[in-house]
Order: structure tokens, then C-alpha cells, then sequence
């Protein structure tokens, strides 16, 4: 397996750079221990680059004590750089915790997105999940756009769309992204489906429920601008 290569591996190293980079300029309205989450991300960083230049077959692959390692930098590194409980955050702060999260589910995550399987595609380097829409408003900026909260019993997202279509109650595929801003409003995932079945709601669909073309397109993004 050419790991060199993978999407899934490409994304944990840049998620690995987004943290950095947000922990450095550190100006969130909550104190980390900075010296400490430097610390633990260099250790990220050493894992992410042995597991990209592995170059191990995927049965290894998954049970690989880096991969383990990193899954579980993730879960240490979501206390000591999410907001505490009772702590608010607001205008550019909220774009940065919303990065910090989808960094977080990068490294968490690696191992089920592993078990995808061994081809390289882009749509496996992303969380797909099923998730209920709980609204759907008018986007206060923009005409042709929609803010619709959506999510599943265990997380919610604010998700920014153009698709007309969309209705409360709906469950859909959403791929969780890099956060993006459009007109003011935070966007942290995209709609990568049509309605789906109550069954998949909190589960990752089958391929060929999800819209594969447009999700790879936002991953070959990802990779570009790094």
C-alpha cells in the first residue's frame, strides 16, 4: 500500500499542521497549556510521518501501535484544547474551535476510515455520517444559500447549503470538512446525499448513497491548499 499517497494519511498530517498553527497564535478567550499541547502534537507529528511513510499493507495497517498512538493524541489533546464547560466563544473564535474539532476527529478517526478499505479514495479521508436536519433557515446574507442546523444524539453541526431541496426531519450524509465561512456564518460540514432511510442516521452510508464526486473534489481541495 502505497501510504505515501493515501487521502486518509494526507489529511491527518495537515490536521496535525492546522493545530500547530492555531496553538501558536494561540488568541482564543481561554488559557491551554501551550508548552504541553506543543509538545503533544510534535508526538502527533512523529506518528502522522511514520504511519505516512510506512508503507505497510492494510491488515498491518490498522493494528500499526502509531496509529493507536495517534487515536489516542487525539482524545488527550480534545481536553486540553476545547473550551470548558460554562466558557462561550464568539466571532473568530468560533471558526478556530470549529478547526480545532475537525482536526481532532482527523486523528481520532484514522482507524475506522482505515477500515474502509485499500483504495485511495479521497471520499475515505473525511467522517461521513447520517445526520437529522433540525432546521432550515433563510441565509441572512446571501439569497440563494440556507443555515441549517443538523446532527445525531451525540454532536450537532451548522451546515451552510445551496440545496433548495432541503427539508426539516430529513436525514442526509454530511461530510465534516475544514470549517468555512460564507457571508458571516460558519459552515463545518456539507451535505453529500440525498434523503436516506432513519437507519442511517448516526452511521456512515454506503457508497452509493453518498455523492462521492463532490466530496472528493473538497478533499483534492484540502490537499491543494496546503
Amino acid at each position: 500500500m502505497d501510504t505515501s499517497k493515501d487521502y486518509r494519511l494526507l489529511l491527518v498530517r495537515d490536521a496535525v499542521s492546522r493545530l500547530e498553527r492555531i496553538v501558536r497564535v494561540w488568541n482564543l478567550n481561554y488559557p491551554i497549556h501551550k508548552n504541553v499541547v506543543l509538545q503533544k502534537l510534535r508526538e502527533a507529528r512523529r506518528f502522522s510521518e511514520e504511519i505516512l511513510h510506512s508503507y505497510l499493507p492494510l491488515s498491518y495497517l490498522i493494528t500499526y501501535e502509531p496509529v493507536t498512538k495517534l487515536q489516542d493524541l487525539g482524545k488527550e489533546l480534545a481536553k486540553l484544547l476545547l473550551p470548558p464547560k460554562g466558557v462561550s466563544v464568539s466571532g473568530k473564535s468560533k471558526l478556530h474551535v470549529a478547526e480545532i474539532k475537525y482536526c481532532l476527529l482527523q486523528l481520532i478517526n484514522l482507524k475506522p476510515k482505515l477500515a474502509l478499505g485499500e483504495e485511495n479514495k479521497p471520499e475515505y479521508a473525511v467522517d461521513i455520517v447520517g445526520v437529522e436536519i433540525a432546521s432550515v433557515t433563510k441565509h441572512p446574507n446571501a439569497s440563494k444559500l440556507y443555515v441549517t442546523k443538523a446532527g445525531t444524539a451525540a454532536f450537532g453541526l451548522t451546515i451552510v447549503t445551496n440545496i433548495e431541496s432541503v427539508r426539516k426531519g430529513e436525514i442526509r450524509a454530511a461530510a465534516i470538512l475544514p470549517p468555512r465561512e460564507f457571508f458571516g456564518v460558519i459552515s463545518e460540514a456539507m451535505f453529500c446525499s440525498d434523503p436516506l432511510p432513519k437507519e442511517f442516521l448516526g452511521k456512515r452510508p454506503p457508497q452509493n448513497l453518498i455523492s462521492s464526486k463532490e466530496v472528493a473534489s473538497a478533499v483534492e481541495g484540502i490537499i491543494r491548499e496546503r
